[in-house]
């Protein structure tokens, strides 16, 4: 028998029995250039395939082949060595189900959260009403028709009884207007990830991973020591995930978001005091002065609202790290370098260091920076920018 059609017999492929062969584990006549199996091979490719099942190793059946091919079936079947091979292969087996059964069980429990559905668990810490007022008069805010989980207020309003101003909670997240339903956003993430890594090469893709370890580093040692911490922006999820990763354990948090809101769906890192407010960045009913910004929304501010806001009650001494892309283009479609530093100083923000990944090519076909609907690939850069307060 010519060694396709044993491949075929046994439903293995050829260099599948090539393989075994050169492992000495099958013995063929060789005629010429050419193999030929026997019924004693059939049989010995039968036990390959039966030990395999079993989860023997191809080192560890060599001296059962080797009997196999020697001696009849009466013969070895009762050799107390094999015996004990099968016993103790038994006994592997029987530890490796145990450890697939602990698996299994991590996995369905990871399964029943998929499927309590889509929720948000986290609201507005009631002992932060001290801290919110009206944008309009300074005045405390009452709170109204609340729903309250874990002393958090996860829905109900916010009314000055001074002015009348009202403003709105739902899903944890405070507004200065009527919040709208909110779609599932989990839905087909692992499909957006797979997406994401076909339209971004991989130099691309594992720079963004680097800097992802670089925000978190920088926004660690420029908080360390901040009490009042504020995120303006959410135009890059994976930077929030970062900043979040690295807040002090006793931080209070306050983000402004315009309609994304995605750092919602990372709870789970969410300081124990968080105010997570969308809309404009002079309606906040905030009276806090911040130790600590990260502000990541420079480059849609200005393509979008052509004006750059930062929350303007700060701390003295306070700190502000600010992400930027730079687009290395003749007509770049966002302002370069040099025009940040400016309106950053302007705004009374000096710089004092800064961080830039090494240029990489953003793909037309990229979903990041889609606003633009890039028609050929560009060079850029991601960089985070650490200023100080003038003065």
């Amino acid at each position: 028998m010519k060694i396709g059609e044993f491949a075929k017999k046994h439903q293995v492929t050829v260099d599948t029995v090539r393989h075994y062969i050169n492992e000495g584990l099958l013995t063929p006549l060789r005629e010429n250039t050419q193999y030929n199996f026997s019924e004693i091979d059939d049989g010995v490719m039968d036990t390959i395939l039966l030990l395999k099942s079993m989860n023997f190793r191809l080192d560890e059946m060599k001296a059962y082949l080797l009997v196999q091919t020697m001696f009849t079936s009466s013969t070895y079947s009762y050799l107390g060595s094999f015996k004990t091979d099968f016993e103790k292969k038994l006994l592997e087996n029987q530890k490796e189900i145990e450890k697939l059964q602990r698996v299994n069980k991590i996995i369905e429990d990871k399964l029943s959260e998929y499927n309590k559905g889509f929720s948000f668990k986290r609201g507005i810490a009631l002992g932060l009403l001290q801290s919110l007022q009206c944008s309009e008069c300074g005045n405390l805010l009452e709170l109204e028709k609340p729903e309250l989980s874990h002393n958090e207020i996860l829905g109900g309003e916010l009314v000055c009884p001074k002015c009348g101003k009202r403003y709105y909670i739902r899903y944890g997240i405070l507004s200065d207007k009527p919040i709208d339903d909110m779609e599932d956003r989990t839905e087909g993430i692992s499909e957006i990830a797979e997406n994401y890594l076909k339209k971004n090469d991989e130099a691309y893709t594992l720079t963004v991973r680097e800097f992802f370890q670089k925000v978190a580093e920088v926004t660690a040692d420029g908080c360390k020591d901040a009490h009042n911490i504020m995120i303006v922006g959410d135009a890059c999820g994976f930077i929030n995930s970062a900043f979040l990763r690295s807040l002090p354990e006793n931080a209070r948090l306050f983000a402004i978001l315009d309609e994304n809101m995605s750092i919602k769906l990372m709870e789970d890192l969410l300081p124990k005091e968080t105010v997570i407010y969308v809309g404009k960045i002079e309606n906040f009913p905030l009276k806090e002065e911040m130790d600590y910004i990260f502000y990541q929304n420079y480059d849609v501010d200005i393509m979008i609202k052509k004006q750059v806001q930062i929350y303007p009650n700060l701390a003295k001494g306070a700190i502000v790290d600010s992400f930027k892309t730079i687009f290395h283009v003749a007509d770049p479609p966002i302002p370069d370098e040099k025009k940040f530093l400016d309106d950053m100083k302007n705004l009374g923000f000096q710089k004092h260091s800064a961080y830039k990944t090494k240029k990489i090519l953003l793909t037309k076909e990229s979903n990041d920076w889609s606003i633009l609907e890039n028609k050929t690939d560009i060079e850029i850069q991601y960089g985070i920018y650490t200023f100080k307060t003038l003065g």
